[in-house]
């Protein structure tokens, strides 16, 4: 049997870098809030190395972002990233559009409920 990583390194660290710049940290403000060297940081962005369970939490925290959405790409499973992205997504909208966007949603289900039926 192959010892293949289940983690993808290399968009772990693209999802960490795309974290830190939406919230305009430098890699200074991040390794300091985390107490990681920014070469650690750097190279864990990097895929240069791979990170540690204690410096994933504390990345995790510190971007403020749940650690299944920064291993969405390595993970079967996606569904708790992909309910974290929407939330995100949704936070920033009026009850009104959050109401389209519940509407629209339910009418793409029914749609996709009524094409499986079909198949």
């Amino acid at each position: 049997m192959k010892n293949i990583s289940a983690v993808n390194y290399i968009l772990l660290g693209q999802r960490i870098k795309q974290c830190r710049l939406k919230q305009k940290m430098t890699y200074k403000d991040l390794s300091d809030l985390c107490n990681i060297s920014t070469k650690t940081l750097q190279n864990i962005e990097s895929a240069n190395s791979k990170i540690s369970t204690a410096n994933l939490v504390n990345l995790s925290n510190a971007l403020n972002v749940s650690i299944d959405y920064l291993l969405a790409d390595s993970l079967k499973n996606k569904s708790a990233a992909v309910r974290f992205k929407m939330g995100e997504l949704l936070e920033h909208l009026s009850q009104k559009e959050r109401n389209v966007i519940t509407e629209t949603g339910m009418l793409m289900n029914h749609q996709l409920q009524k094409y499986h039926t079909v198949k």
